[in-house]
């Protein structure tokens, strides 16, 4: 073969693997996409759903797009026609539901953001009480480097007195036999984007009732989620949680399950009156835990609200047919037991006298 042969077979060789690279034909660039962090469900005017997005600016401020459809990705569509950029919402963070929707359900827009090939299922669900345009078009002092999200994370700042629900626990809570999860209930806040209001009790993916901020840390804590917590016991004396630990004792009788659960805490005192030792203060808080927690089952059993997900303790004594009345027949007939252990740190704050 002479050179000017090889010197075509390797022209040729070298143009083959080019016809099998797809390239980049269909990349946008960044300046001509839409990245809203923030979805908001509201019912509309007109329509069954009102859709509002928040899209984060380069100079620190918040643009909204909006509108009504029938449905939520209709919705989606119609804004995505009358938007000048294209909307991609591979960074949405955080789902806001409005309070008179989630009393309807929010089953609709649950199924509608796990379906979605675009949009992660770690993003975060709340729930907006009050005016809902008013909490979504809320705007503070620009800050680029904090989102409405931001305050649902556990890297930010989040606290044990807020909850935290994500699509995928709110999906699988929705179609669970034996668990309700709570969501996070904000409205408008002043200097800050939201206030906290407490925890939105579920049952099913519909809102039935409410429990307060402290009452949502001792849920936290039942959850083992206590990162922070700080609980007041008087005027003057508040201790920082620094460990918790639940156990539980089941036991099924003819009456139906009974449920014995200890929570044991580590905890430090950060403020306290000179005359209260950490005996005085230890059996203080023991008192107001058991108080706040046996308030809390209470109230969950008449709203037949299984938010503390004693159903799933229960679940492998249970048959197939007691799984799928867990709710509705045994639930109800659970009595549950809950004491608390405290055991006070060294402070780190205060030397005792």
């Amino acid at each position: 073969m002479n050179p000017a042969s090889w010197k075509r077979l390797l022209l040729a060789l070298w143009c083959i693997p080019l016809l099998t690279l797809s390239g980049c034909w269909d990349v946008k660039d960044i300046n001509k996409r839409y990245l809203p962090v923030v979805m908001g469900v509201d019912e509309g005017e007109k329509e069954a759903y009102r859709v509002i997005l928040q899209i984060p600016t380069v100079r620190g401020g918040t643009q909204i797009l909006e509108d009504e459809a029938k449905s939520i990705s209709k919705a989606i569509d119609q804004i995505r026609t009358k938007a000048e950029k294209s909307i991609d919402l591979l960074h949405l963070r955080l789902f806001l539901i409005s309070e008179r929707l989630a009393k309807k359900g929010i089953g609709d827009v649950v199924d509608f953001a796990i379906r979605a090939d675009d949009i992660s299922i770690k993003g975060m669900v709340g729930i907006v009480q009050g005016k809902f345009e008013k909490t979504l078009y809320h705007q503070v002092k620009p800050t680029p480097e904090v989102s409405s999200y931001d305050y649902f994370s556990e890297e930010s700042g989040w606290t044990p007195s807020v909850t935290i629900d994500r699509l995928w626990e709110a999906y699988r809570s929705i179609h669970s036999y034996t668990e309700d999860m709570p969501a996070p209930l904000i409205e408008a806040g002043t200097d800050t984007l939201f206030i906290f209001k407490g925890s939105a009790i579920m049952q099913g993916d519909k809102m039935i009732g409410m429990v307060s901020p402290d009452e949502t840390m001792i849920l936290n804590v039942f959850q083992e989620k206590y990162t922070g917590g700080t609980i007041e016991v008087a005027q003057d004396t508040s201790v920082l949680i620094k460990k918790a630990k639940v156990r539980h004792e089941k036991s099924w009788t003819a009456a139906g399950p009974r449920l014995k659960s200890s929570i044991a805490l580590d905890i430090v005192v950060t403020e306290s009156k000179e005359d209260e030792s950490n005996e005085e203060i230890a059996r203080k808080i023991k008192q107001l835990i058991e108080m706040r927690a046996a308030e809390i089952v209470l109230k969950l059993h008449k709203l037949k609200s299984d938010t503390l997900s004693t159903g799933q303790i229960f679940r492998p004594m249970l048959t197939e047919d007691q799984l799928k009345n867990w709710k509705t027949e045994w639930y109800p007939k659970l009595k549950h037991e809950i004491s608390c252990q405290v055991r006070i740190r060294d402070s780190i704050y205060f030397k005792e006298t």
